[in-house]
């Protein structure tokens, strides 16, 4: 056996041989509270029920919350009734972690390091503040263009390689984009979405950086040229605007889950619902156009304990039960979310298709461990990103140029947010 394999199946077996010697003395109750749909609601159900069984004497609160998360933990919170254990998305970990609530993780992984061994590169720091780690991702969501390979087909256009750029897209996207004898778009060539997973791509792809130095820095004329190619897709008529949308009255993946959009550039989270509804053609995903680079966002659901657990021992025991390969193995088979240990990359039980799998493990290798990392531990990360929103917005329906609303982007947020 080669030696790669050994050090993971060691990892492996530490993992689950901890787990039962730890739990076997462990009592009471412990809480967790985490967002999703029912499919998630369910399959967490099950990874409680097997921890429960595991460890007769305990009994796990499971405190589902598909809306409002934050309202209601930050209430929780206030009314000290904080549950033991809880999901964090990646840009909410600082705050939460700078005002005391969060649990430094750190003794606990020196004494259990399978927790953090294995990870994927890049992906663990989106759980730390100030060099100590407060959160652990779960899981990740690369973003990747997802395509109607029947609307391709019928075009005559191939499924683009990895090797395609951002001319490509927009060439593709014109040649797919159809219209009747009135000139009203039938079917469209594709979709783009005004939301972080997406624009941290495009922004990126010509090696800007849209936060630098502590400050935001949409102004560089690469973070332009990214999200230039962004909005001319619509500009040209080959991807509805957000006004255009709104007067529809369906969103983008609508369109795509309809077979009405060829491409559509989304996260893994998308796989469950597209599995379920995309039952009428033929779809797979392929990873996001070039430009001179490549980078892609981290859009996770990180672990943390709250800081007030009266039971420390009992809720690590779940954060670790959470993780284990068995687990995963029930969390990912939904097609939810990558796994955070490279071990388990290239295993079906925790990354399988549809859509081709290739494509969102090969992301892996250009996470963007930089500008996305500082932007997010500044605190302020969710303002920022309002601003940002605000002006995309603008400049998707046409009403100012790209390079305008990253002038009013930088203006705003460096006088509110980054002084």
């Amino acid at each position: 056996m080669k030696r790669g394999l050994l050090a993971s199946a060691a990892i492996a077996l530490l993992l689950t041989v901890s787990i039962s010697a730890f739990g076997q003395s462990l009592k009471g109750t412990v809480s967790f509270m985490g967002w999703g749909d029912e499919a998630e609601r369910l399959m967490y159900e099950t990874v409680f029920k097997d921890f429960e069984a595991q460890n007769p004497g305990v009994k796990v609160n499971y405190i589902f919350t598909p809306d409002d998360y934050y309202t209601k933990l930050q209430t929780m919170i206030v009314g000290k009734t904080a549950p033991d254990l809880f999901y964090l998305g990646e840009g909410m970990i600082p705050q939460f972690a700078k005002d005391g609530v969060c649990l430094d993780l750190d003794p606990y992984i020196k004494k259990n390091p399978e927790l953090t061994a294995d990870f994927v590169d890049g992906l663990l720091r989106y759980g730390s503040y100030q060099g100590k780690q407060y959160a652990i991702p779960k899981d990740w969501e690369p973003i990747l263009m997802y395509i109607n390979a029947d609307i391709f087909k019928a075009a005559g256009v191939p499924i683009p390689t990895s090797a395609w750029t951002m001319d490509d897209y927009l060439a593709v996207a014109k040649k797919l984009t159809l219209k009747d004898a009135k000139g009203k778009v039938t079917q469209w060539g594709a979709a783009v979405e005004n939301y972080r997973a997406d624009w941290m791509v495009f922004a990126r792809n010509y090696g800007g950086e849209w936060f630098k130095d502590g400050k935001s820095n949409w102004s560089d004329p690469n973070v332009v040229k990214g999200m230039e190619a962004m909005c001319k897709v619509i500009a040209d008529g080959n991807a509805p605007s957000p006004a255009t949308l709104d007067g529809m009255g369906q969103s983008q993946t609508q369109l795509f889950e309809t077979g009405k959009v060829g491409m559509f550039p989304t996260g893994r989270w998308a796989v469950p619902t597209y599995r379920d509804s995309c039952k009428g053609f033929n779809w797979t995903a392929v990873e996001m156009p070039k430009g001179t680079t490549r980078s892609n966002p981290i859009i996770t659901a990180a672990l943390a304990a709250s800081s007030t657990t009266k039971s420390p021992e009992l809720t690590i025991a779940l954060l670790r039960h959470i993780l284990s390969d068995k687990s995963l193995a029930t969390v990912m088979k939904l097609g939810i979310g990558m796994p955070a240990y490279k071990r388990l990359l290239s295993k079906s039980e925790y990354v399988s298709g549809p859509p081709a799998v290739e494509p969102f493990i090969a992301t892996g290798a250009y996470i963007d461990q930089k500008v996305q990392f500082t932007a997010v531990a500044t605190g302020v990360y969710a303002k920022y990103q309002s601003i940002i929103s605000a002006q995309l917005d603008l400049a998707m329906n046409g009403k100012i140029s790209m390079k305008d609303a990253a002038a009013a982007i930088d203006k705003k947020a460096n006088a509110e947010l980054f002084k």
